[in-house]
């Protein structure tokens, strides 16, 4: 993504991130009502619900959508850092993780 690699014009790359995107979405979907704990009631299940599109938005910037590559990169920063912030709330179930 960095280099302009000729790998990112695979047709494998092109599709494998919506695949893992759809299975991200659904198995989120399920896991709330598995659970039995609902967005929009539980604070933290909310913010990681949201946090996740948000993922999804930043990493189609990074991969396909940055018109640069400096844009690019730093969709791909926010991209990491939301997935962390994604972490850090389903471990700690707070959805302001590190402020007590």
């Amino acid at each position: 993504m960095m280099q302009g690699s000729a790998l990112l014009e695979q047709r494998v790359v092109r599709i494998l991130p919506h695949l893992v995107d759809t299975v991200l979405l659904i198995s989120a979907l399920l896991l709330v009502w598995q659970i039995s704990q609902y967005p929009f009631i539980h604070n933290w299940l909310t913010a990681k619900i949201i946090a996740l599109p948000v993922y999804i938005a930043l990493g189609s910037i990074a991969l396909k959508y940055g018109q640069t590559r400096r844009s690019r990169v730093l969709a791909w920063f926010l991209a990491l850092a939301t997935f962390g912030y994604i972490v850090l709330v389903a471990t700690t179930k707070q959805p302001v993780p590190l402020v007590n």
